[in-house]
């Protein structure tokens, strides 16, 4: 997990200094070591596991609002949910690994209001119709069943 956190934070560097296309390209790695690792993790240490995962997929979605890419944005949560759905499908998930993934679809759920809300904000200035059409109530139903 070390690679993982030092790859996380060149990603938060080059974002801080608008080297968005640099940004990108670091989190995808870091998703990458994250994903690879994921497995041998959850069992020992769950909320590290699923927050290394969600949380690159977070900055993935960060990093295409600031270069306007609403569409791509929406596919990394898309992404992040699905993990977390095949997450939750497990049969045999200890109570720390429910947990994890419990926090983890909180912190999606906002991560999609924070989608909307700028992509409305980004709509509303530029008086087009609206970049990304998100259907929240049914990524939040999925976690539900």
């Amino acid at each position: 997990m070390k690679n993982w956190e030092l790859l996380i934070n060149q990603g938060r560097d080059a974002y801080s200094e608008e080297r968005f296309n640099q940004a990108l390209s670091i989190n995808q790695n870091a998703i990458e070591i994250a994903l690879n690792l994921f497995d041998n993790v959850f069992e020992l240490e769950p909320e590290r596991a699923v927050a290394a995962v969600v949380i690159s997929y977070f900055n993935i979605a960060d990093t295409y609002i600031a270069l306007n890419s609403w569409s791509s944005a929406q596919q990394a949560l898309e992404q992040a949910s699905l993990f977390l759905q095949k997450q939750f499908s497990c049969l045999f998930l200890s109570e720390p690994q429910q947990v994890a993934l419990l926090h983890a679809a909180s912190h999606l759920r906002i991560e999609w209001a924070s989608l909307i809300q700028k992509s409305s904000a980004a709509t509303a200035a530029t008086h087009q119709s609206p970049p990304v059409m998100i259907k929240e109530q049914q990524a939040i139903q999925k976690y539900n069943q």
